[in-house]
């Protein structure tokens, strides 16, 4: 088993879970590996036997005042590993041979940047202090797009490497020439603040303009929803958690994706929707740029929306911008022997 310790604590959902589920499945077909996963990941222990699975359950207080408190017990049982990885946890001091920060949300280093309640910002404003503190500490600082990159600091230029989600999914649908049959539905996923959900509200308004029998379904927690969009007849709300493959059926048998949100640190959030729906609506920011780009697409101006929205047809797609998880691994194992030969 290679010396590798992943620290995926905070993470048994969306985009992190997804990374988490990659790599214990690409290491343990090669040699396994170890990983610090959530609780909730428990099952994960039975599904990657040649990968060994430390659980950690932290209450609010524990986050805050003893974030990498487990550290001790797990370095204690495994001793000093080769390499680090912390998905969005900050690295308090130096763990192993190379220490690797992956940053999973820019919110805490740009609090400032889109609005939210004073609770929120306070929040970010801890966050972004201690994760930019723990810079010093990180060989290798990664994000999912560009636009997250160049929000980090200029110093920690030559420690900065670029590691998106991988597109396996819709590199497999591109491929596939089955065409799924489509019900009339809008989809939206994710009702955080920042997702803007009165938007997309807005634009499914359009296009119910033109298609009557439109219906909107929306994925997540109804508390976050606007109490006149939930009073809409029309409108479907899961208020459930949905595994991935239940999320990808929704996509497949949806004719319109919509996606407002006012930031992200990568395109993770609409890559699937806009390989699966018919056609999709999003916002044009720098991370949906960077999927999008040298692709055909046209900005349109939706009413009640201030902000630009980009809308692309499925058809005008391709892959060419998409990379695999094996392709996104192999990198990362790359740039790790390349610091440790130096």
């Amino acid at each position: 088993m290679k010396k590798y310790l992943f620290n995926f604590a905070a993470s048994y959902s969306g985009g992190g879970y997804k990374r988490l589920y990659e790599y214990s499945k690409w290491f343990n077909e090669n040699g396994g590996a170890y990983f610090i996963v959530n609780n909730r990941c428990a099952f994960l222990i039975d599904e990657f036997t040649n990968n060994k699975y430390f659980l950690v359950d932290q209450n609010i207080f524990q986050r805050v005042f003893n974030d990498d408190d487990y550290l001790k017990d797990v370095i204690n049982t495994i001793k000093r590993p080769v390499f680090y990885y912390s998905y969005g946890i900050p690295i308090y001091k130096k763990i192993a041979d190379v220490n690797w920060f992956h940053l999973s949300n820019v919110l805490p280093i740009i609090p400032f940047k889109i609005p939210m309640s004073f609770s929120n910002r306070l929040k970010f404003i801890y966050l972004g202090i201690i994760t930019k503190n723990g810079f010093k500490n990180s060989d290798i600082i990664s994000a999912e797009s560009n636009f997250s990159l160049n929000l980090i600091n200029p110093k920690y230029k030559s420690k900065l490497f670029l590691s998106v989600n991988g597109g396996d999914d819709e590199i497999s649908h591109l491929n596939n020439k089955l065409i799924e049959k489509k019900e009339d539905i809008a989809l939206v996923i994710g009702t955080q603040w920042y997702k803007a959900i009165k938007d997309s509200y807005y634009i499914y308004e359009m296009l119910k303009s033109k298609e009557p029998r439109l219906k909107l379904v929306i994925i997540g927690n109804d508390k976050y929803i606007p109490s006149f969009i939930k009073n809409d007849k029309d409108i479907e709300i899961i208020n459930k958690f949905l595994d991935r493959i239940e999320i990808v059926n929704y996509l497949k048998k949806s004719k319109y994706y919509i996606s407002t949100t006012m930031i992200e640190n990568s395109y993770n959030a609409i890559s699937e929707g806009i390989f699966f729906a018919d056609e999709s609506f999003i916002s044009d920011i720098e991370p949906h740029q960077e999927l999008l780009k040298n692709l055909t697409i046209e900005n349109v101006s939706i009413p009640n929306i201030k902000r630009s929205i980009i809308h692309i047809y499925r058809n005008n797609i391709n892959g060419a911008n998409l990379k695999s998880w094996n392709d996104i691994i192999i990198e990362m194992i790359n740039k790790i022997n390349g610091i440790n030969k130096t």
